[in-house]
C-alpha cells in the first residue's frame, strides 16, 4: 500500500509547521514546553509511518500490526528518556558541588546503570515483537530505514538551524536501533 498523494502532503505540510515552530523556540533559546515538544515528537510519529510504510512495502494489514508496537515501545521510552535526563541532571549538580558526596554519586550511577538497562530490554522487547509481524527482508530493511531516518532528520534539523553538532543519545526514543 503507497501513501496517496495527498496524505503525502498533508504529513509534509505538517512537518513543516513543526519544524519551523521548533526553530524558532530554539532560535529564541527557549526550551520548548512539554505540549509543544509533545506535538513535535507527534509529527514526528507520523513522518516515520508514512516512510515506513513506503520504505517496507507495508499492506494494511501489516501496517494495523506494526505501528501501536511502534507507538507503545515510542512512549515506553519516552517515559524512560525522560527519566533520565533528570538523573542527569543529579548527577551534574552533585558534581557540580565543591565536595561531591562520593555516596550519592554512587547510587546515581546506580540508577542510571538501571535505566539504561530498562531501555536496552525496552529495544530487545520491541525488536523480538516486531520480528512476529515483519518477514525477514523488511525486518532487514527497517534497520536500514533507522539508520536513513536518522540522518535525514539531523539534516533537516541542521538547515533549519536546530541542531549545532551531532546528538550523542544512543537511546533516542524515535531510533531505537542506533548504535
Amino acid at each position: 500500500m503507497k501513501p496517496s498523494r495527498t496524505l503525502s502532503l498533508i504529513v509534509v505540510s505538517l512537518l513543516a509547521l513543526s519544524f519551523s515552530y521548533w526553530a524558532m523556540a530554539m532560535n529564541n533559546q527557549q526550551p520548548l514546553r512539554h505540549q509543544d515538544a509533545k506535538r513535535v515528537h507527534d509529527r514526528l510519529r507520523l513522518m516515520r509511518m508514512w516512510k515506513l510504510t513506503e520504505y517496507l512495502n507495508l499492506d494494511e494489514e501489516t501496517s494495523a500490526k506494526l505501528f501501536p508496537i511502534l507507538n507503545r515501545y515510542d512512549d515506553q521510552r519516552l517515559a524512560l528518556n525522560e527519566e533520565r535526563v533528570g538523573q542527569l541532571k543529579e548527577i551534574k549538580a552533585e558534581l557540580d558541588k565543591e565536595t561531591p558526596d562520593e555516596k550519592k554519586l554512587g547510587q546515581l550511577l546506580t540508577k542510571a546503570e538501571e535505566l539504561r538497562l530498562k531501555m536496552e530490554k525496552i529495544n530487545q522487547d520491541e525488536w523480538n515483537e516486531l520480528k512476529k509481524v515483519l518477514s525477514v527482508k523488511q525486518q532487514a530493511k527497517m534497520l536500514l530505514f533507522y539508520r536513513n531516518f536518522d540522518r535525514e532528520l539531523y539534516r533537516m534539523m541542521r538547515e533549519r538551524k536546530i541542531v549545532h553538532q551531532p546528538s550523542r543519545n544512543s537511546h533516542s526514543p524515535m531510533m531505537p536501533f542506533r548504535h
